[in-house]
């Protein structure tokens, strides 16, 4: 479930132009900020945009050490740890979020965005095709080129962006709030008991 009294759209927020959000809490090779970093860094060739990680990189990990092979320290940010609402404040001001993993079990990240009402790009690798439905841009995990083609045509196209942002907010309102999460467990007990 996406508690929805914490992940929520902040109207009062103006979007800044180009500007993409991502969640990396560790530098685990699985979360393919990797292959994030070199999508941005040629989609960078065309348009202007900037990178928000919400996290922290590993000191003289791997992925400060690639930030800096790329020459993106201009266009990436690391927030470090942060509470709720800042995170919201993160999302509400983020034309795009970004789930590059190469595998998730759930794919909070996916939800929360979508509760924030922000367009997302993700990744099919795992359970992420099965929280974000046909609710945000899929792309496969891994695929550099077509995570750059996704950004760049998304940032582009304000339209696309605003029915992604609807439809997955409603995606997220009708299918995974913790009252809907409740009442399917419930539901799939009640399967088993009678089974």
């Amino acid at each position: 479930g996406i508690d929805t009294d914490l992940f929520y759209p902040m109207d009062t927020i103006r979007r800044e132009p180009g500007r993409i959000i991502t969640t990396n809490s560790a530098d685990m090779p699985l979360k393919g900020l990797y292959y994030l970093l070199h999508a941005v860094k040629a989609a960078l060739e065309i348009r202007p945009l900037n990178l928000t990680i919400v996290g922290i990189p590993k000191k003289n990990g791997k992925v400060e050490k690639l930030v800096k092979q790329l020459d993106l320290a201009p266009y990436v940010n690391f927030t470090g740890r942060i509470d709720h609402e800042r995170f919201v404040r993160e999302y509400a001001k983020a034309e795009l979020a970004i789930v590059p993993s190469l595998y998730e079990g759930f794919g909070l990240p996916v939800g929360e965005a979508m509760a924030c009402r922000v367009p997302v790009i993700s990744t099919t690798g795992g359970a992420l095709p099965e929280v974000a439905g046909d609710a945000a841009r899929l792309v496969p995990p891994g695929n550099i080129l077509a995570l750059k083609e996704a950004i760049l045509e998304l940032l582009e196209d304000s339209n696309q962006r605003e029915a992604l942002a609807e439809k997955g907010y409603q995606r997220v309102m009708s299918e995974f709030t913790w009252e809907k999460t409740a009442i399917r467990t419930a539901e799939a007990y009640q399967e088993l008991i009678h089974a």
